[in-house]
C-alpha cells in the first residue's frame, strides 16, 4: 500500500518548480524560499503566472473540513502549546531522523549542523503559524506559510532528484508523499505522546487537533489517498510507517547529534544538559532511539518522574493555577525565547510568535 508512494512526489507545486526553473526565473522561487526564513507573509509583487495560479488555487478549505473542530484544536494549542512544542523537539524532530531513508535527504546536501539548525527553527514557525488563532482561516498567515513550505519541498525534488548519486529506486523520491505524511504524524500525534508526561486529553481534544492537522496536510498537498481519515486511522498509518522506515543510519545519527546540542545551547547553563535526552528517551520508543544512536542519560533521568508529575498538575489545574502551569512548561519557554537569538550560519534568523499565542503563554514577541 504505501510503497508506491516513496515514488510519489506532489504534481501541483512540482509543475510550479518545473516551470520556474524552465523558464529562468529562479530569483523568484529564491525570494519566495527566503521569505520563510525571514517569516514574512508577502510573496513578490511580480510573480510568474504559474505561482500566482498556483496559490490561489491551493488556498481553499477542503470540503471536509470542519470549522467547530478546528477551532476547538487551536484552542487546545493555545493552552498546551508550549508542552505540545516540547515534544515537537524531543518526539516529532527524533522520529523523523530515524527513518533512515529519509533522513538521507535532510543531510544530502551537507552542513547538517547549520541546516539541521534551520529546519528546527522554519518547522517550529510553521507549527507556530498554522496552529494560532485564525491560521487555518481562508487567506491565513498559517495557510500562506504551508503553500511556501509546498514549494519548498518541491524545489528540493528538483535539486535532489537530479543528483546522479541519488539513488531513487533504493531511497525513493525525495520529500516523497509517504515521507510527508510521516512528518505530518509527528505533529497530529503530539496529544497522545503527551500523555507519558502526565497530560490527559480527551478523545474529542485529540480528534480536533489531529482534524486541524489534516487540514494543514491538505495545504501541504498530501495526497487524498494516504491522508489518514480519521484519529484510528492516523495511528494505524503510523504503526505501518515505523515498521517499514525506522532503521538505524548514520544520517540520523548525525541529526540526532546535532539536534541534542542545539537543545544544550537552548537550555541555560550545563546542569541540565541531560533533561533533552532524558526527555527523548522518555517520550520515543526504543527501536527510535536505537535506530538514532541516542546518547546515555546522565542523572537527569531521574527528573522525569517530577517533570510528569509538574505537567499532571499543570494539565488538572491550567486555569486556575498559572504558576504550576508556567513551571511544567518552563522548558518549552527557553527554547522559544533561544528561537529569537538563534542563527544559522547564514545570519539571525526571524521568529516570529503569533501576539494571540504571545498572550497566552507570557511570551515577549520579536
Amino acid at each position: 500500500m504505501l510503497e508506491p508512494f516513496r515514488g510519489m512526489g506532489e504534481p501541483g507545486a512540482d509543475a510550479v518548480i518545473h516551470k520556474i526553473f524552465a523558464d529562468n526565473e529562479v530569483e523568484t522561487v529564491n525570494q519566495i524560499l527566503k521569505s520563510i526564513q525571514s517569516n514574512t507573509q508577502i510573496v513578490p509583487a511580480e510573480m510568474p503566472d504559474a505561482v500566482e495560479d498556483y496559490l490561489n488555487q491551493t488556498d481553499d478549505w477542503p470540503a471536509w473540513a470542519d470549522p467547530d473542530k478546528v477551532r476547538l484544536g487551536e484552542r487546545l494549542f493555545q493552552r498546551y502549546g508550549m508542552q505540545m512544542t516540547l515534544a515537537y523537539f524531543t518526539w516529532s524532530l527524533p522520529c523523523c531522523y530515524a527513518w533512515a531513508k529519509a533522513a538521507k535527504v535532510l543531510t544530502w546536501t551537507g552542513g547538517i549542523d547549520k541546516n539541521v539548525h534551520r529546519r528546527i527553527i522554519e518547522t517550529a514557525q510553521f507549527v507556530l503559524d498554522v496552529m494560532a488563532e485564525g491560521g487555518l482561516e481562508p487567506k491565513g498567515f498559517g495557510v500562506r506559510t504551508a503553500q511556501k513550505i509546498r514549494l519548498l519541498h518541491a524545489t528540493i525534488r528538483y535539486h535532489v532528484g537530479r543528483d546522479p548519486k541519488w539513488r531513487a529506486s533504493e531511497w525513493g523520491t525525495p520529500a516523497n508523499q509517504e515521507d510527508h505524511v510521516a512528518t505530518l504524524l509527528t505533529l497530529a500525534l503530539v496529544p497522545r505522546v503527551l500523555t507519558k508526561l502526565g497530560m490527559d486529553f480527551s478523545r474529542d481534544e485529540e480528534d480536533a487537533y489531529f482534524h486541524c492537522w489534516r487540514v494543514i496536510g491538505h495545504y501541504l498537498g498530501i495526497h487524498e489517498a494516504l491522508l489518514p481519515r480519521d484519529l484510528e486511522d492516523a495511528e494505524q498509518l503510523w504503526e505501518a510507517i515505523q515498521q517499514r522506515q525506522v532503521r538505524p543510519s548514520e544520517d540520523g545519527v548525525a541529526l540526532t547529534t546535532a539536534l541534542v546540542e542545539y537543545l544544550k545551547l537552548r537550555i541555560p547553563g550545563t546542569m541540565m544538559d541531560g533533561i533533552a535526552v532524558a526527555t527523548i528517551r522518555e517520550l520515543c520508543s526504543p527501536a527510535v532511539t536505537e535506530a538514532i544512536g541516542l546518547e546515555r542519560t546522565d542523572w537527569t533521568q531521574h527528573l522525569m518522574k517530577p517533570l510528569r508529575w509538574m505537567f499532571y498538575l499543570s494539565d488538572e489545574t491550567q486555569d486556575r493555577a498559572g504558576f504550576v502551569a508556567k513551571i511544567s512548561a518552563s522548558l518549552s519557554r527557553k527554547l522559544l525565547e533561544g528561537l529569537h537569538t538563534s542563527e544559522t550560519g547564514g545570519g539571525r534568523v526571524t521568529f516570529r510568535i503569533p501576539r494571540s499565542l504571545q498572550e497566552s503563554w507570557n511570551l515577549g514577541g520579536s
